[in-house]
C-alpha cells in the first residue's frame, strides 16, 4: 500500500513570502481517471487551479475558494498532495499547498473570470502530463495517478479537534467540567466553522464538557447537525478507563463516514495512539508524540482510504486563525 506523508500545510507554520492554495480536481469516466487543467491567458499556460491566500484565510479555505472561482466547482478536500515551493518575481519565496478533490456529477467547469481563466479542460492523465506548462506540476499529478492505481485516492477525513483556549485551570475554582472558553477560544471556535467545512465532516462527536462543546457546536450548527456527546472523550472518563476512548475511535472508524471528534489535551495520547495503530510507520511518525500534542483549537486531519480495511494514508495539522 502506498502512503503519503503530508507536511504541515498550515499558514500559521509555513514561512514564505507568498502563500497559496489549490487542488488537483479529478473524476472517473468509464473506469478511467481524468484531470482538470485551467488555462491562464495572462501567462498562456496550463496549470492547477490555485491562488493566493486572502487576509484571515487558512490554506485549506484558500484552496476551496480558488477552485470555486477558477472552475465553478464547490469541492471538499481529499488527499493532501506534495506542496510546491519556488521563487517568483524578484526572488520572493512562494509556497502552494495542494489537495486532490473529486468532482462528481456532469456539470461543465465554469470559471468566474475569463480574464483570469479562459478555459478549464478535463483530460486523461497522460494528456495532462504533456499539457502542464510548469514541469514541476507533474509531481502532484504523479502522486494522484499512483494513489488512484493503489486505491488510495478516494479517502474520508477523521478530524481530531483540541478544544479552544480555555479559562486557566489554575484560576478556576468551580466544577472542572464547566470551565469555559476564553474570548480567544470563542474566536477559534468560530474560525473552526469555516476551516472544518473544507473537509465537510457530517458526524460530530465531543466530550460533553463545556469547553469542548463550545468549541465544536458552532460548526455542528452550521451544517444543521447535533453534536454526539460522548462521556468517553472527557478528561475524567479517560482517566478512569482510557480503553473506552480507543473503542469509541474504533467504532467511528468502522462507520467510514467523515467525522470530527473534539476532546481534551489529556485524552490526546490515547486518541493519537489509536490513529497510529491504523497507519503505516511513515504516516504514524507524522503524528505528534509529546505533550501538549496539539495547540488549543488545533486540528489533525487523518485521511482514511475508502475500503473494507480502514487505513490512515495521510495526516495533516492546522490551526484556525483566531483574530
Amino acid at each position: 500500500m502506498t502512503s503519503i506523508v503530508a507536511d504541515a500545510a498550515d499558514s500559521a507554520r509555513v514561512k514564505a513570502d507568498v502563500l497559496a492554495g489549490g487542488a488537483v480536481c479529478w473524476r472517473e469516466r468509464d473506469g478511467e481517471l481524468e484531470i482538470l487543467l485551467v488555462h491562464r491567458p495572462r501567462y498562456n499556460d496550463w496549470s492547477w487551479p490555485k491562488g493566493k491566500v486572502d487576509k484571515g484565510e487558512t490554506l485549506p479555505e484558500c484552496a476551496i475558494r480558488e477552485v470555486r472561482e477558477e472552475t465553478g466547482y464547490s469541492i471538499t478536500l481529499g488527499l493532501p498532495l506534495p506542496e510546491a515551493k519556488y521563487k517568483v518575481g524578484k526572488g520572493a519565496k512562494k509556497h502552494v499547498a495542494y489537495w486532490a478533490a473529486e468532482i462528481t456529477g456532469d456539470a461543465d467547469p465554469a470559471p468566474e473570470s475569463p480574464k483570469e481563466i479562459d478555459e478549464a479542460r478535463w483530460v486523461p492523465t497522460a494528456k495532462a502530463r504533456t499539457m502542464l506548462s510548469r514541469y514541476d506540476d507533474r509531481e502532484q499529478l504523479d502522486v494522484v495517478d499512483k494513489a488512484w492505481s493503489k486505491g488510495n485516492l478516494r479517502v474520508w477525513p477523521l478530524i481530531i479537534v483540541r478544544h479552544g483556549k480555555a479559562f486557566p485551570r489554575s484560576r478556576w475554582h468551580k466544577t472542572e467540567h464547566k470551565r469555559p472558553l476564553l474570548a480567544t477560544g470563542a474566536r477559534q471556535a468560530e474560525s473552526l466553522t469555516t476551516l472544518l467545512s473544507a473537509w465537510a465532516p457530517r458526524r460530530v462527536y465531543s466530550s460533553p464538557w463545556k469547553r469542548c462543546m463550545a468549541t465544536i457546536t458552532p460548526y455542528a450548527e452550521s451544517i444543521g447537525r447535533n453534536v454526539k456527546q460522548k462521556d468517553e472523550l472527557s478528561e475524567k472518563a479517560h482517566s478512569d478507563t482510557p480503553v473506552k476512548v480507543a473503542a469509541l475511535l474504533s467504532k467511528i472508524v468502522e462507520k467510514g463516514k467523515p467525522a470530527a471528534v473534539c476532546t481534551h489535551r489529556p485524552v490526546l495520547p490515547t486518541v493519537l495512539a489509536a490513529l497510529a495503530g491504523l497507519a503505516p510507520p511513515a504516516v504514524a511518525a507524522e503524528l505528534p508524540d509529546s505533550d501538549p500534542y496539539m495547540s488549543p483549537g488545533e486540528i489533525i486531519v487523518a485521511s482514511l482510504r475508502r475500503d473494507s480495511k480502514p487505513r490512515v494514508v495521510a495526516v495533516e495539522r492546522f490551526r484556525p486563525i483566531d483574530g
